[in-house]
């Protein structure tokens, strides 16, 4: 993969809020979205970190689950578009970036969100959820 691809797609998947597409034929709805969604994460994350202050080994598991989420983003935007040569994918790659981390990133805000939610009596696997 040449340095301006990885680059690329380096800057997708560690940007926050994720990176604007300028005019490049990219539907702006998708590119809104993932912007909004990362958005609601940065969110449940300052919630999270609130609700759980005095936890500092919690603090630092998510933190780094938090990098390695991070990491497996870019790793399924690698794995989905591995051409070094993007024209091979047209002018909709930025869109199809787009949807692809927005769908890994609405997936990452739902299991986040489990640590904010009210706890099910007699669940006893809820971990650090409680």
């Amino acid at each position: 993969m040449n340095k301006s691809a990885l680059k690329f797609l380096l800057a997708c998947a560690l940007s926050m809020p994720w990176i604007a597409f300028g005019d490049s034929g990219v539907d702006p709805d998708f590119c809104a979205e993932l912007r909004a969604t990362n958005a609601e994460m940065a969110t449940v994350i300052a919630s999270i970190k609130q609700k759980k202050q005095g936890d500092a080994a919690f603090l630092r598991a998510m933190a780094s689950s938090q990098k390695a989420w991070q990491k497996h983003v870019q790793a399924e935007l690698a794995m989905q578009f591995p051409s070094s040569n993007l024209a091979n994918y047209g002018s909709v790659l930025p869109m199809c970036q787009c949807v692809s981390a927005l769908g890994l990133t609405q997936a990452r805000v739902a299991t986040l969100k489990q640590w904010l939610e009210p706890l099910e009596e007699g669940d006893v696997c809820v971990g650090s959820k409680r």
